[in-house]
């Protein structure tokens, strides 16, 4: 019997005389086996065959596999529930969405305050036709605060103010960013709460995400604390060397003081005095899962809010009877309090049939935009809907803040890779641009498109 050579897992073919000369042994000892060839695989480990059919003896490999055991539902739901926090807990995600909502969100305030500079005082300081008694008395109703409010002379304001405009530059370059974003919701809600009569639904949101933010990682990219770790090789964790991010802080928990209660100002500044230095490794690991977990539970908050903002305002049109018969583009562009450009609403406002659709799509794709965002292709329709919707609120309507504050929450959506080829493109262009300015054009700066 020819025996099976494990290692190649075929039958060797048959040894012939040198000369060529058929062998008639072995066609005595073979019969009509000659006449089949020689070279046939046969599957390693199995048996050779029996001699009775020339076929292998499969019948303990035939046999079912039993099917391994299910595991009890009491086990899956600890394994789901283990892994799940391991995500929330583990690296943090979208660290991108939440730097750009750093440098929108603080832009937008940084802008409010600089427009205003030559008006500060009558709007929030010691000229306002609403005084800071009759502030006082609105806040107490509903629980408000403002450090704005903590004195009356023209002194405190003017630091105020210049603590804030110091206060949202450095949150949005990112310097020591943990600091400063509870320094940027502090002056956020001081300077909305002392004229909030002044205030419109962007300022509402701003203020919102203001509070979000402090939650957030939102200065590990595109930040002067990512350029500083880059360049020195230090670690974001609290310890020596960090003295400048420390006495921020400090400044931070005191400013936050003046509004809260005292004992939470010092309960605040001996956390961050414990962080001058080095914490053990298993508390420092526990740190860095609860740091990942608030900022993915800030991240979802603010997803969230945006989704109940578009369903809310949808589901309200929907009631309306100018937005039902498709009415409402034809009022709205022609009120001469928000028309800061009466030719330009003329010609948008161009028909029955144009206003409608436009009204009808505008309610379409608020109300479905929580269901339209988290699908693979339409998210990036339903997005430039909102965000061209946004830009007509600013032009026409003349609310930019409002309008910005909407369109960066609905940028929080776009994937990462979109980020990063969107910076990657306007890094491009701003230096071919710069280039070509300066006589210089530079091939290799030139914008690409995404096939390149």
């Amino acid at each position: 019997m020819t025996s099976v050579d494990p290692a190649a897992g075929r039958v060797p073919a048959p040894t012939t005389p040198a000369d060529g000369v058929h062998d008639e042994s072995r066609d005595e000892s073979h019969g009509a086996s000659t006449a089949e060839p020689t070279d046939v695989p046969v599957p390693v480990g199995h048996a050779e065959s029996d001699g009775t059919g020339g076929r292998p003896d499969t019948a303990a490999s035939a046999a079912p596999k039993p099917a391994p055991a299910r595991l009890p539902l009491d086990v899956r739901l600890a394994e789901g529930l283990l892994a799940l926090l391991g995500r929330i807990t583990g690296r943090p995600r979208g660290l991108y969405q939440a730097a750009l909502l750093r440098i929108g969100f603080g832009s937008v305030f940084l802008a409010s305050l600089l427009r205003e500079f030559l008006n500060r005082r009558e709007i929030w300081g010691d000229q306002s036709p609403w005084s800071p008694d009759m502030a006082r008395r609105l806040l107490s109703g509903i629980d408000g605060v403002s450090i704005l409010l903590v004195r009356d002379e023209r002194w405190w304001f003017e630091l105020m103010f210049a603590v804030a405009v110091l206060a949202t530059t450095l949150f949005v370059l990112g310097w020591h960013t943990r600091a400063m974003s509870v320094l940027f919701c502090v002056m956020v809600v001081s300077f909305n709460s002392r004229s909030l009569l002044m205030t419109d639904s962007g300022d509402t949101v701003l203020l919102l995400m203001s509070f979000y933010l402090m939650f957030t990682a939102c200065g590990r990219v595109w930040s002067l604390d990512a350029r500083r770790e880059r360049r020195t090789g230090q670690s974001r964790s609290p310890g020596p060397g960090h003295e400048w991010g420390v006495f921020v802080a400090l400044f931070a928990v005191v400013a936050a003081g003046l509004l809260l209660p005292w004992w939470a100002s010092v309960l605040g500044a001996v956390v961050v005095l414990a962080g001058m230095w080095r914490l053990p490794l298993e508390l420092e690991q526990v740190r860095a899962a609860l740091v990942a977990a608030m900022h993915h539970c800030a991240l979802f908050v603010i997803a969230a809010q945006v989704c109940v903002v578009y369903a809310a305002a949808g589901l309200y049109k929907v009631q309306g009877k100018t937005w039902q018969d498709g009415t409402a583009m034809h009022y709205a562009l022609n009120l001469e309090y928000f028309q800061p450009f009466p030719g330009l609403s003329g010609i948008v406002d161009g028909g029955e049939l144009w206003g409608t659709a436009l009204a009808y799509l505008t309610v379409f794709t608020q109300v479905g935009f929580a269901f339209l965002v988290f699908a693979k292709r339409a998210k990036y329709t339903v997005i430039a809907i909102m965000v061209g919707m946004h830009l007509g609120i600013a032009v026409l309507l003349g609310l930019p803040a409002f309008s910005a504050a909407m369109a960066l929450g609905d940028l929080v959506f776009l994937p990462t890779a979109f980020l990063l080829f969107a910076a990657a493109w306007g890094g491009r262009a701003v230096r071919w641009t710069g280039g070509r300015l300066r006589g210089r054009p530079d091939a290799e700066g030139a914008p690409r498109t995404l096939d390149a």
